[in-house]
This record gives structure tokens, sequence and C-alpha cells, in this order.
């Protein structure tokens, strides 16, 4: 696997966006068949949750959104795409509590985030799969 990738900007520009780490856990748990059935998973659901929380930001329906953060919060963090679990989290939180302020800069930040984490997925299944 290869290296966490560093954010070049931003409050978490310390923090690594990805974490192969996590990969190595789930391929322990359940081998490589799993892994990359839950990589070709979020590479398909993701998109449809971050669509779900932008949806709801449309519809200023602030539990919707949190809800569509909360499922990618979790799904990002099991396939070590922390970055985007770090933003799902900050939005999550902002429409827990009412607020939708802030949240359309997350969600667009999930949107350019995203293409990031599918190539480093992508790059992961496909050496489980040589």
């Amino acid at each position: 696997m290869t290296e966490p990738t560093k954010l070049s900007v931003g409050a978490d520009a310390d923090l690594p966006s990805t974490d192969a780490a996590s990969l190595e856990r789930l391929k322990r748990f359940g081998g490589g068949k799993l892994l990359g059935e839950m990589i070709s998973l979020f590479i398909s659901a993701a998109p449809e949750r971050i669509g779900a929380a932008r949806a709801g930001l449309d519809a200023n329906d602030a539990s919707a959104t949190e809800m569509a953060l909360h499922s990618l919060k979790s799904s990002s963090a099991q396939l070590g795409a922390m970055q985007m679990q770090r933003l799902s989290e900050r939005g999550e939180h902002l429409a827990h509590s009412g607020s939708l302020d802030g949240v359309d800069r997350i969600v667009r930040d999930l949107e350019e985030e995203f293409p990031r984490v599918q190539i480093w997925l992508e790059r992961a299944r496909t050496v489980e799969a040589t």
C-alpha cells in the first residue's frame, strides 16, 4: 500500500487525506475479495451520498443533509478516506445543530476530494487484484 497522502491547504494540512492502514485492516479482517468489494461499493455509493447531501442543502433540509453526511462519514473512515471523513463530520455537526451555514462549502470540498480518493482506492484495488 502507499503512504498517507498529505493535504496541501486548509486547517487539516498536516493531517493525511488517506490512510492505507485502514485498507490493510480490512484486508486482514476479510481478505482481498472483501476489500475489493468494499472499495467498489464505496466508489459507487459515495457520489450518491454527496448528492443526497447536496439535495438536502438545496431543499434547506438539515436533517436530510445530516443523514447523508453521517453515512458518508462512516464509510469514508472505514476505507481510510480521512479527509472525506473529517469534512463529512464537520458538515454533519453543523446540520445536526440545525444550521446549514458553511455546509455548502463542505459539500463542494467533498465533491473535489472524492475523485482523488477514487483514484487512490482504485489503485489499491488493482494492487490487491495482482
